[in-house]
Parts: structure tokens; C-alpha cells; sequence
């Protein structure tokens, strides 16, 4: 069973422990975690070991950047870290990213900030006790100013970053269980809404223009049944959407289809795999067509059955919803 993939994306040296730590935790999550000490990035001996770290990030569904104190080496021929180069790779890609700052970088952060803009101040040659370049600053800068995607936190030690973690990745998961009920929902809802509206549409015109008339009544109980057949569903897949009388007006379907414009294909070679459609650049297997056949002789039969019943003439019927059948 495949297992989201956990990219640890900060430099080794300072922050082993955090990484170990990390490591362990991200697998009793059942996730797996990708390390590049760890021999998790492949490193095609064709291409740098930089550009191999890049690549395994596309495989990775969750991206989690720890900034530490050293800034680390530099990206081959750029002035930006390794580390600022998988961020910006992940960016590019949208994995959601889960940025954490120690504590005391977080500070000397702050301090920086606070005396960039002071022209009172070389803040170039402000020493941080925590963080070993301005560039690390920059780099939380980078982060923050994202529109989205921008969250950092500060840490102590590993405990907070795992409770962070915990919280965040369960948040993650109600909020995608949350969308797909809600979409679920909401297929259902425009499903309904769309049956209603084929069954409004279907008999709105004869309830209106003859409320409680005895010919209403029969024609409403026709579109029902016709409504419940499969072939004029299939149908009004297609824009064709007959009345009694039009059916009552052509003895096949195909006259029918033909009668709104448009024509069925039959393809018996292809057998039974072919759903069927009916339009100029679909076809039909000869089993959906049989179907439909079937399906369009029952319900004619139905409404000549019905109407005789009712002792109505099936022309005098025709005649009253001509306009119908336009």
C-alpha cells in the first residue's frame, strides 16, 4: 500500500539530531521519510548530487523545512543554500510545506529586522549568536513573504516540532476528508437538482396550459413513464428530449433521432466494450443498440396502450400536441 512520502529538507550538520528524531517519528506515522544521508535520493552519477536532491522532490507529497543556525553550503553556482534550493523546488511543485525556525535563529531574526532600516546601525556587522549568516534571514524572509504556504514556527527542541507536526498533519487530513464529503455532497445535490429540473422542464408546459384538465392528467402520467424508461434517458443524454406525440409519431427510434437532427452509428464490430453514443463523431455497440430499441418499442407501446384505455384516438392525440413534437 503506498504511503505518503516526507522530504526533510535543512542542513545535516547542526541539525542531525533533529533529523534522526524526524526520521523515527515520520515512520510510526506510517509515512515515509526521505533523507539524503540516508541513501533515500538516488544520485545519478551522470548529474550533480545537487540536481539529485531536486528530482526526488516531485516523488514526495509533504515537504518539511527545518532552518538551524548554519546556513550550509551553497547550490552549485548560485549564491543561495542546498536547503533554499529544494525550498524553492517545492514551491515551484505545491507541496504543502511545514517550515519550522529554531528558537534562537527565530531571534536573531527579529533582532535583524528590527535593524535593517536603522542608518544608525552597520547591521552587516551585527554578530547573532545563533545563526552564522545574514543569508539564513533572507531565507525566513523568502519564506514568509509566500503568499501562501507560509507558515513558520519556532522551535526548542525536537518535542515541539513533533506536537507541531502531529497537529498539523491531522488538521491536514480533516480538512481533505472534510472537502471530499463536501464534494460528495454537493454531486449529489446538483444530480438531484438536475433530475428535477428534466421532470420540470419535461412537464411544466402541459400542467400549465391545462391544469385539471382530463388530457393533462393522461399526458403527465405518459412523461412519467417515459421519464422511468432507460432509452429516453439515454436520450436526453443528448439533447433529445420527445413528447408523447413525437413518438407516437415515429415508429423507431432511428425515425425519432432523425426527426431531432441527429442519427445513430452502429459499429458491430466492436462488441460490447463501446458504451454507445448518439451524435455525428459517436457510435453505438450493437448491445447498447438492441437496449435501446427494446426499450423505445416498450414505452411506445405503453403510451398507445394508455391512450387506448382512456378511449383517446392516437391521431385526434397527435393532432391536439403537434406543436409539442417541435
Amino acid at each position: 500500500m503506498a504511503s505518503p512520502k516526507v522530504f526533510i529538507s535543512s542542513t545535516c550538520y547542526d541539525l542531525r539530531y533533529i533529523r534522526e528524531n524526524l526520521k523515527y517519528f515520520i515512520r510510526t506515522l506510517g509515512y515515509e521519510p526521505v533523507l539524503s544521508e540516508d541513501g533515500d535520493v538516488f544520485y545519478n552519477p551522470r548529474g550533480h548530487t545537487h540536481d539529485s536532491c531536486l528530482e526526488e522532490i516531485p516523488n514526495c507529497q509533504i515537504f518539511v523545512l527545518i532552518i538551524g543556525g548554519r546556513y550550509g553550503g551553497k547550490f552549485k553556482e548560485t549564491d543561495h543554500s542546498i536547503t533554499n534550493a529544494e525550498y524553492k523546488e517545492a514551491v515551484k511543485l505545491k507541496i504543502p510545506i511545514f517550515t519550522l525556525v529554531e528558537q534562537g535563529v527565530y531571534s536573531d531574526h527579529n533582532v535583524y529586522t528590527k535593524n535593517k532600516k536603522n542608518d544608525t546601525v552597520d547591521y552587516s556587522k551585527i554578530i547573532y549568536p545563533s545563526s552564522d549568516n545574514n543569508m539564513i534571514f533572507e531565507f525566513i524572509d523568502e519564506v514568509r513573504k509566500n503568499t501562501i504556504n507560509n507558515a513558520i514556527v519556532p522551535f526548542r527542541n525536537f518535542a515541539d516540532i513533533e506536537d507541531y507536526l502531529r497537529k498539523q498533519w491531522a488538521g491536514m487530513m480533516y480538512s481533505f476528508l472534510s472537502n471530499q464529503n463536501e464534494e460528495d455532497r454537493l454531486i449529489d445535490t446538483l444530480s438531484m437538482l438536475g433530475t428535477m429540473n428534466e421532470r420540470i422542464e419535461l412537464l411544466s408546459k402541459e400542467i400549465l396550459n391545462s391544469v385539471g384538465s382530463n388530457d393533462s392528467k393522461i399526458t403527465v402520467k405518459l412523461y412519467e413513464e417515459m421519464l422511468a424508461n432507460e432509452c429516453i434517458r439515454d436520450l436526453s443524454f443528448w439533447k433529445i428530449k420527445p413528447s408523447p406525440a413525437a413518438i407516437l409519431n415515429n415508429e423507431t427510434v432511428e425515425k425519432l433521432v432523425a426527426y431531432y437532427g441527429k442519427s445513430i452509428k452502429v459499429n458491430k464490430d466492436k462488441g460490447e466494450s463501446i458504451t454507445g453514443v448518439i451524435s455525428g463523431v459517436g457510435e453505438l455497440s450493437s448491445m447498447k443498440y438492441d437496449k435501446i430499441v427494446k426499450c423505445y418499442n416498450d414505452i411506445r407501446e405503453f403510451i398507445i396502450s394508455y391512450l387506448g384505455e382512456n378511449n383517446i384516438n392516437i391521431e385526434e392525440y397527435i393532432e391536439k400536441h403537434k406543436e409539442d413534437t417541435l
